[in-house]
């Protein structure tokens, strides 16, 4: 089947690119949404979502800049007053904490407390997720709008990388080598549907 994409609504694009741009990483966006100066942490999750260099050390995700209700996403109004943040990769185990931290709250409503999610502090300002085996420390380097869509470019450096000690080990020549199944990413498909990492198949560098 060839599709032509011109005379598709946005909608059915999305549902379309969502459905052949796959697996994708998941970043789950941890973001200071405190009002009164009270610790309080919005957690969204973005799946078009990569890095984009090493160096700098960049990722870049796409973010609507409006919800549903015609407001403003609270990440992106986070990221812009205070522009520390973290990423956490969530695991299999967290796919339905995942689920609920897409749906919209009132800004200023923590999902880490209105959904029970566990977060630690660590030397950054914005928390660790618990149970994510990765979590990056960024910072909002810039955004940039697509076009004349709703659509939001968000780039940003990670200062530092934790990694859940289990899934560490260094080879023969002292590098760091992360096990891919000891974090067990969730990934994301299209039309409501997740997945897994599958078959890990080493390959001799070329």
């Amino acid at each position: 089947m060839e599709i032509d994409l011109g005379p598709l609504s946005e909608g059915q694009t999305y549902a379309l690119l969502t459905q052949t741009i796959i697996p994708r990483p998941i970043a789950w966006a941890l973001t200071d949404n405190s009002l009164q100066g009270d610790a309080q942490w919005n957690l969204a999750p973005f799946s078009f979502f990569n890095g984009i260099a090493s160096d700098p050390p960049m990722v870049m995700f796409s973010i609507g800049s409006w919800d549903v209700s015609g407001k403003s996403k609270d990440t992106l109004v986070n990221l812009r007053k205070k522009p520390a943040f973290t990423i956490g990769i969530a695991n299999q185990n967290q796919i339905k904490q995942v689920q609920q931290t897409a749906t919209s709250l009132d800004h200023g409503v923590s999902e880490t407390t209105e959904f029970g999610i566990s977060v630690h502090s660590w030397d950054w300002p914005t928390p660790l997720i618990d149970g994510c085996g990765i979590n990056f420390a960024c910072t909002l380097s810039k955004e940039v709008k697509v076009d004349e869509s709703s659509q939001i470019l968000v780039f940003a450096k990670i200062t530092k990388i934790w990694v859940a000690d289990h899934a560490v080990s260094r080879d023969s020549k002292d590098r760091i080598v992360i096990d891919p199944e000891k974090i067990d990413p969730l990934l994301r498909l299209g039309a409501g549907k997740y997945g897994s990492l599958g078959s890990v198949m080493p390959m001799p560098q070329v």
